[in-house]
């Protein structure tokens, strides 16, 4: 047995510092059951945007909400744009 709480028990600030101090998702995978056969799992091409996650300091969050406003596309619009030209700018270079 882990010495850690069951994450399905904690509030929301308690999972924050949870994942923050490298939590372990395991803990929540632990007694999921399959759910029902999808079918295969499709070509990356074929979906038209796959949701990622990274870690911002908040202030950069703040400062992302704030740089886009009542925009439709919001922070991820924000986001996806500086990504594009990022992209755009490093064409052709390897890692």
């Amino acid at each position: 047995m882990t010495s850690h709480r069951d994450p399905r028990a904690m509030s929301r600030d308690e999972l924050v510092a949870y994942f923050n101090a490298g939590g372990d998702i395991s803990e929540l995978l632990r007694d999921a059951t399959a759910g029902p056969d999808l079918g295969p799992t499709p070509s990356p091409d074929a979906i038209p945007m796959i949701v990622t996650g990274v870690r911002l300091p908040s202030d950069v969050v703040r400062r992302l909400d704030q740089l886009a406003g009542n925009d439709r596309g919001g922070r991820s619009g924000v986001i996806r744009q500086a990504i594009d030209e990022f992209l755009e700018r490093h064409a052709g270079e390897a890692a």
